[in-house]
């Protein structure tokens, strides 16, 4: 795995936020999860802790060109609006260089329990 990615949660569409995100959008959870993955992408491509300093959420739906998904994201609690920055919590838990290891480190051990190995 190699470069740069973000990790899809197994049934992230169905999430209570994703829904939630869906509904403000006005569009289908499939479709607000991948809105959120691209601003995750995003996000990752502009901060190492998931802070951003000196924007707002109406500032991540225009880099995005998705009217409202900042707005969305930070309503159902998956931005945070600071006094002047934004913050996408819970970013160590996938983002972050050694959650990525981690993940990488337990599709491995699922892989070789899979063939029978240890």
């Amino acid at each position: 795995m190699a470069g740069f990615w973000i990790p899809w949660e197994y049934g992230l569409p169905r999430k209570r936020e994703v829904m939630l995100i869906a509904k403000r959008q006005q569009v289908t959870p499939r479709d607000a999860a991948a809105r959120c993955m691209e601003v995750w992408e995003w996000a990752q491509e502009q901060s190492i802790d998931g802070l951003i300093m000196g924007l707002e959420p109406c500032d991540v739906s225009a880099a995005m060109a998705i009217p409202g998904i900042g707005e969305a994201m930070e309503a159902a609690g998956w931005i945070l609006r600071g006094n002047g920055f934004i913050q996408f919590p819970n970013w160590e838990r996938f983002n972050s260089k050694c959650a990525k290891a981690r993940l990488i480190n337990a599709e491995r051990k699922r892989r070789m329990r899979s063939r029978g190995g240890e």
